[in-house]
């Protein structure tokens, strides 16, 4: 199976809002995307980062303390980890003082509301648009402090896998045409879930190199979700 990127509307939409806050600086210059386990809030961020130079990647993680996350914050904008929080925070001054960037921080909704307040003051002080991504929680966890919310721009919450999604990726990863009554059993399988796509593609792909199969029908596909 090949290893491909399918630009989903999610992705269009995503590629959008993140070009609207670079193109200006207003001072609510926040953003949130909302979406649950699987709808693919990272690789679209990973992707993002990738095709643009502009765009920078930070991926909390719940052991960070405060001074960790401005330490992973400083080596995203400047490629440095000073020990000291006051050399991280000059460093990131610095380094954004130079050119303007925009931060995506992934699994945001894992972050207290400390470590948000920090991005928060750095959105603040640097005039530097933030993404945040997370799950549905972290919408919840920033209405906490209105000072939060109040600077966010845009909410953009991740639309569920598509057909058009599942159709497309196993045409460029498999060299497959599903039907259409193929690629609704395969969605409904997935339960919303991509990575159940792809874990499922794997499985189509074994099946049918162990049977020979050069064409899919539909008793292959029942026999992957068996």
């Amino acid at each position: 199976m090949k290893d491909v990127f399918i630009p989903t509307q999610n992705f269009q939409n995503f590629q959008e809002l993140c070009q609207e806050l670079l193109a200006s600086s207003i001072g609510v210059d926040l953003a949130v995307v909302l979406g649950p386990y699987g709808r693919g809030k990272t690789k679209i961020a990973e992707r993002t980062v990738a095709m643009n130079p502009q765009v920078l990647y930070v991926c909390f993680e719940p052991r960070m303390s405060l001074a960790g996350l401005i330490r992973e914050v400083a080596f995203a904008v400047a490629g440095i980890r000073p020990r000291g929080t006051d050399a991280c925070v000059e460093a990131i001054a610095d380094e954004l003082g130079r050119q303007r960037r925009l931060i995506l921080v992934d699994e945001a909704d894992q972050m207290t509301l400390k470590h948000l307040n920090q991005l928060r003051s750095f959105h603040d002080l640097h005039h530097v648009p933030i993404v945040l991504l997370g799950e549905d929680a972290l919408h919840r966890k920033l209405g906490r402090e209105g000072r939060l919310l109040s600077r966010v721009r845009e909410v953009l919450k991740l639309a569920p896998l598509s057909h058009s999604d599942v159709v497309v990726f196993y045409r460029k990863s498999l060299d497959l045409a599903l039907k259409p009554e193929q690629s609704a059993r395969i969605l409904r399988h997935a339960k919303g879930d991509f990575r159940n796509v792809v874990k499922d593609a794997i499985r189509l792909e074994r099946i049918m190199r162990s049977s020979g199969l050069k064409d899919l029908d539909d008793a292959v596909i029942e026999e992957v979700f068996q």
